[in-house]
Formats: structure tokens, C-alpha cells, sequence
């Protein structure tokens, strides 16, 4: 009798088609989420969405880095420069596995910020960043990146104060 009933309800459970839409709308709260903590300067809020090994690849580098070592990496960044605008061009677009378990985001995005260089003087930088990050779906529902690929035009730099 319990076979009766334990194999139908597993049956009707494997079968279960993933719910697309509120996936999607998770993804688009993550990447919400990633604008927020990069105006805010909050580089602990960016990095609790990563894996905790996220692989990175950029300027044709591979690296993998811990939640650790990446938030030291982020808290120096965000302490450096001051965000004046990180927009998307594009609505970001969201592509899923069969059974949304895994997800990739592709962003098109203008960043402006501002930052000291070497002589103390403050320049304003801007550039176009695109990006694939790849995510998967955790034990608890929610996502985190687990890679990230990135690349970004040459910024653009502008004298802002002279000191």
C-alpha cells in the first residue's frame, strides 16, 4: 500500500515543469540586487550573491576565487571609485536548462564612476561592459553566479578636479 501511494506522488513530482516566469523574475531581482549593491559601494551584499567558488574570466584570465577573497577584491574596488551610473542598455537576457537548474544572464551595461589616479586628481570614467553570468539554482531556491565571463570597451577617462 505505501508503494501505491509513495511512487504516484514521486512520479507526479519528477514530472513537475519548472514555473519559467517566477524563475526569471528571481534572476531579475539577483541582478536588481547587483545595481543596488554597486551604487550602495556594498560590496558584502554583491558577493553573497556569488557560488563559493565563482569562476571569473576577464582580460583573458581564468580565476577562481572564494566568497573571501572576492568581497577583499570588491571592498577595495567599491573604497576606490564612486558610482555616478550603472545602467543596463538592454533589458538583461535570461536564457534556462530544461528543468531550471541552471540559468544565463546576458547583460549589456554603461558604467560611469568616478576614481583618484596617481597624482590625486579625480577622473570620471566611463565605459560599456557586457557579461554573461552563469547561475545555478540552490537546495533552498535560490540562485547564486557560479561564473561570471565578462569583457568591457577601453573606459573613456575625464579630468573632473585637479589637485
Amino acid at each position: 500500500i505505501l508503494l501505491a501511494v509513495v511512487l504516484p506522488l514521486s512520479l507526479v513530482h519528477c514530472t513537475q515543469k519548472p514555473d519559467f516566469e517566477k524563475e526569471k523574475q528571481q534572476l531579475l531581482q539577483l541582478h536588481q540586487a547587483q545595481q543596488t549593491a554597486h551604487l550602495q559601494e556594498n560590496a558584502e551584499q554583491f558577493v553573497r550573491q556569488f557560488d563559493e567558488n565563482m569562476v571569473m574570466v576577464n582580460k583573458g584570465k581564468i580565476s577562481v576565487a572564494d566568497r573571501a577573497t572576492s568581497l577583499r577584491k570588491f571592498q577595495n574596488y567599491f573604497d576606490a571609485v564612486e558610482f555616478k551610473r550603472w545602467e543596463d542598455l538592454s533589458p538583461p537576457q535570461i536564457t534556462f536548462s530544461d528543468d531550471a537548474s541552471m540559468a544565463y544572464i546576458i547583460v549589456d551595461k554603461s558604467v560611469v564612476l568616478t576614481t583618484r589616479n596617481d597624482k590625486n586628481e579625480l577622473l570620471e570614467e566611463s565605459t560599456h561592459f557586457a557579461w554573461v553570468s552563469i547561475c545555478k539554482k540552490q537546495a533552498d531556491g535560490s540562485w547564486k553566479i557560479v561564473c561570471n565571463v565578462s569583457t568591457n570597451e577601453p573606459p573613456s577617462e575625464q579630468l573632473v578636479e585637479n589637485r
